[in-house]
């Protein structure tokens, strides 16, 4: 993947996101301690924090109550991390082994409902109960995103209008909360014109980076992206390359992928290019929605996340054959 953005102005509040979380360690039982500690030690790119930082930027430094928002939105798709892993038998994430591979899918299941808990717990303690309302939102919409994306494994006729769906509740919509968040609790009222085109921003922002994510699976090795993949199609989810590629010639592709065939050796080079060419019309996208916000400080930062992820699909674009 291309290198994760850096954003100085958010030092302050990302020093306090790690300083927060890591107090969280002790909420936990000793035997979980250790598993906790693993996983905020492999954090990852941080976007969904980065998220609610920017949409809550003002250049000073973060108040308490948007760190906590930001926490609760990481430990939310920290917990989702670890359900996938199971549900991919995934051994690699951030470079590091999954509790997965250390621990076994039985105890990774229960660690992960225990972070989906624990981040409802500091939820409940920000200082409007709409917010714990938004984050509960947020984690059944993702969780909603994965079963529905579970039942459908192996479905050759899967509707385009179904994968998309599946990838808004499983991706995009923790984006949005953490933009919600961010921005509420910084002060701007639900529904403020502020808060509506960040969250319509990170939208297509999270279904552009979830279309990015399928690319990779299929792209892209284990080693350079440092973590397990190849796990879509092996699963038998169909993702947006075979879907197109169905579109385009038939249904025999599909089954072939299903068959375990090579998708560099089944999808066409036109095929690859229109992946593509659908991801940036969500990049696009995203940054028409911050065009009214131009003049807000965090707009700037929100935008560096558009940049960075072109680079990342670039990468992904120059490993398809053509």
């Amino acid at each position: 993947m291309a290198q994760a953005p850096e954003f100085p102005e958010l030092a302050p509040h990302r020093a306090a996101l790690r300083d927060f979380l890591a107090g969280q360690v002790d909420a936990f039982e000793p035997e979980l301690r250790p598993m906790v500690r693993d996983v905020l030690a492999h954090p990852g790119k941080l976007l969904r924090p980065t998220l609610a930082f920017a949409s809550a930027f003002d250049g000073a430094t973060p108040s308490p109550e948007v760190v906590r928002g930001a926490a609760v939105v990481e430990l939310v798709h920290l917990a989702t991390l670890v359900h996938d892993d199971v549900l991919d038998g995934a051994d690699q994430r951030h470079g590091s082994d999954t509790p997965n591979r250390t621990h076994g899918a039985h105890a990774a299941i229960l660690f992960g409902d225990a972070l989906f808990a624990h981040a409802l717990v500091l939820a409940a303690e920000l200082p409007t109960p709409d917010l714990c309302r938004l984050v509960a939102t947020g984690a059944r919409e993702v969780c909603s995103g994965e079963v529905c994306q579970t039942f459908s494994r192996g479905q050759a006729d899967l509707a385009m209008a179904d994968y998309r769906r599946h990838i808004r509740l499983k991706t995009a919509e923790l984006f949005v909360a953490a933009c919600r968040a961010g921005s509420q609790l910084s002060g701007m009222p639900a529904g403020s014109p502020h808060q509506e085109g960040c969250a319509a921003f990170a939208l297509a922002l999270g279904i552009a980076y979830q279309i990015y994510d399928d690319l990779a699976d299929m792209l892209l090795s284990s080693a350079s992206a440092g973590k397990t993949l190849g796990t879509d199609v092996a699963s038998g989810k169909l993702t947006l390359p075979a879907l197109l590629e169905r579109e385009r010639s038939g249904p025999e592709a599909v089954r072939r992928l299903l068959a375990g065939e090579d998708p560099r050796a089944v999808i066409a080079p036109a095929t690859w290019r229109a992946c593509l060419d659908q991801l940036e019309s969500e990049i696009a996208a995203a940054e028409r929605a911050l065009a009214p916000l131009a003049s807000a400080p965090g707009t700037p930062l929100l935008l560096r996340l558009t940049t960075f992820l072109r680079a990342a699909a670039a990468k992904v674009g120059a490993q398809a054959p053509r």
